[in-house]
Order: structure tokens, then sequence, then C-alpha cells
């Protein structure tokens, strides 16, 4: 098992991070409970100044959510533990950043179907693009980088897809 290098709660995230992954939350949460949460997120994005990332993000979690091989740990927006799906979804929109898309799909595939981790990593490209040219940068790029390179060359297939969230 590897050792976890980045904070366990959400409130010792650093900023960008935070509200990365504040927003996967309350998608999933608007999902799962059939609230409205998209002027939440659209107001989030941007306050950060980059507004289209809403719809960038909309198209990550749609194609997730579409190819979930699994019940994804994705928790409440108060809750204060970060899962270790939500660390590997912030790893993969970091390896994405370093444009490590093999990478980024390779860990998807431990939670979605392959076809909609390629879609999924295509919105997260837009994403990311979207924030740095906003002037953000993921910070855990390097921690992603030694955690997950070369994942690619370990790729793994499933048979079976679901459209569950948590």
């Amino acid at each position: 098992m590897s050792v976890i290098e980045f904070p366990e709660r959400l409130d010792a995230l650093p900023e960008l991070e935070g509200a990365l992954l504040w927003s996967m939350r309350a998608w999933a949460l608007g999902l799962s409970r059939g609230i409205a949460v998209a002027d939440e997120i659209q107001a989030m994005y941007a306050d950060l100044g980059a507004p289209e990332a809403a719809h960038c993000l909309n198209g990550f979690m749609t194609a997730l959510n579409n190819g979930a091989l699994r019940m994804l740990d994705v928790n409440c927006v108060c809750h204060p533990a970060v899962s270790g799906d939500e660390f590997d979804l912030l790893d993969v929109l970091a390896l994405q950043q370093e444009e490590r898309g093999d990478d980024a799909i390779a860990l998807l595939a431990r939670m979605v179907a392959h076809e909609e981790a390629a879609e999924a990593t295509a919105w997260i490209t837009r994403l990311i693009a979207r924030l740095n040219a906003a002037g953000h940068i993921m910070p855990r790029a390097s921690e992603a980088l030694r955690r997950h390179a070369f994942r690619a060359q370990f790729a793994w297939t499933a048979t079976t897809s679901s459209a569950c969230f948590h």
C-alpha cells in the first residue's frame, strides 16, 4: 500500500484543489439528491476567473457517472475527510495538467470503463486549460507524477460498467 502524501482533510487542501473537490462533490450531490447545483458550481468557477470551466466539470463528471465500474466514494460537500477516490480524481486532474493523459486514463480506468475514462480525460484537458489560463495551477502535479507516472503501462480493463455514483 502506498503512503498518502497529501492532506486527509478537505480544509488542509490548497485552495484550488479544495474548490475542485467541492465542485465534484456538489455535482455528485446534485445528481444523487435531484438538487439543482449548476448555478452554485458556475458561481464558484466564475469566482476563480474561469466560468466556462463549469461546463467542463459537468462533462467530466457525466463521463465518470456514465462509465462507473463501481460506486465511487465522493463525499458530501460538508464532509471533512477526503476519500481515496477523491484523492485519485484530484491526481487525475494534476496528471492531465502535466500532459500525462495516458497515465490519467489508466488511473481513471480503475473507476470507469476505458471509453468513458478517455472521454473524461478530454473534458479534464479543457477544464485544466481554462483554470491555467486564469492563473491557477494545481500544486499536486509533482506528487501525482511520482505516484502515478507510467501507470498507462499497466492498463487495466473491465467487462462491466455501472451507472452508480455515491
